[in-house]
C-alpha cells in the first residue's frame, strides 16, 4: 500500500486551515481520538508549515498532508516541514512535475476532461475534483466514468461535500475518498472547540461504517 492509498483508506480527508499554530496539535489529537489518522493542512496561512512540523513531531502516526500547494515554493515548504503528501487547488504542471522530481506523493486538482487527461499523462491517477458541487457533483463523476474508466482514475471530491452527501459520493466506483472543511470548521477552530471536531469526525466515520462502503 503506497502513501496515498494508506492516507485515504478511511475515505475521509479533512481540510484544515489554521491561523494559530498553537491549535494544530489539539486539532490533530481530536482527529486521532475520533479514530481518524489522516488530515490536510491547507497552506493558506503563514502558520501552515509550522502546523505540519508540530503535528508531525507530536503524532508521527498521522498521515499528514499539505494542501493548497499553488507554487513550487509552497511545495518545497511542505516537504521541508515534513508533510507526507500534498494537494493542489488546480492543475499546475510545474508543481506536478516538481512533485514527481522530488518523489513526493501528490494529488493535483482537476475540473475538466482536458485537465483529467493532462494530469493522467503527467503520471497522476488520484485526482482532487474541485469545486465538486459547482461542477455537478456525483453527476459529473458519473459522466467521467464512461470515457475514463479504463484509466482506473480515482477522485477526491472537495467543495460542497458534507455529512449529508458524502455517502452519495463514496458509493461511486471512481471516488476514493471525500474531502472537506466541515469536520473542523473555522468556527470550531477559532473557538477551540476540539470536542465538536471530534464529534463531527466520529459521526462521519460511523456513517461510512454503517453503509459499509
Amino acid at each position: 500500500m503506497n502513501v496515498l492509498t494508506e492516507a485515504l483508506k478511511q475515505k475521509i480527508l479533512p481540510a484544515v486551515t489554521i491561523d494559530d499554530a498553537d491549535n494544530a496539535v489539539h486539532i490533530a489529537e481530536a482527529f486521532l481520538n475520533a479514530g481518524l489518522n489522516t488530515m490536510e493542512i491547507t497552506f493558506r496561512t503563514d502558520a501552515a508549515a509550522k502546523c505540519v512540523e508540530l503535528i508531525g513531531k507530536k503524532f508521527p502516526e498521522m498521515q499528514l498532508g499539505a494542501g493548497t500547494l499553488l507554487t513550487i515554493e509552497y511545495l518545497k515548504k511542505a516537504i521541508n516541514a515534513g508533510a507526507k503528501f500534498g494537494l493542489s487547488s488546480g492543475l499546475n504542471i510545474d508543481v506536478c512535475q516538481e512533485a514527481k522530481a522530488q518523489n513526493f506523493p501528490f494529488i493535483p486538482a482537476v475540473m475538466t476532461p482536458s485537465e483529467i487527461e493532462t494530469a493522467y499523462n503527467l503520471g497522476y491517477s488520484i485526482l482532487k475534483l474541485f469545486p465538486a458541487a459547482q461542477l455537478g457533483g456525483t453527476g459529473f463523476l458519473k459522466a467521467m466514468l464512461g470515457p475514463y474508466e479504463q484509466l482506473n482514475l480515482h477522485f477526491i471530491p472537495m467543495g460542497g461535500t458534507n455529512i449529508t452527501n458524502m455517502n452519495d459520493y463514496l458509493k461511486m466506483k471512481n471516488v476514493i475518498a471525500v474531502g472537506g472543511t466541515w469536520l473542523a470548521t473555522k468556527e470550531m477552530i477559532a473557538s477551540k472547540n476540539y470536542t465538536a471536531i471530534e464529534a463531527a469526525v466520529k459521526e462521519a466515520l460511523q456513517q461510512i461504517n454503517q453503509y459499509k462502503l
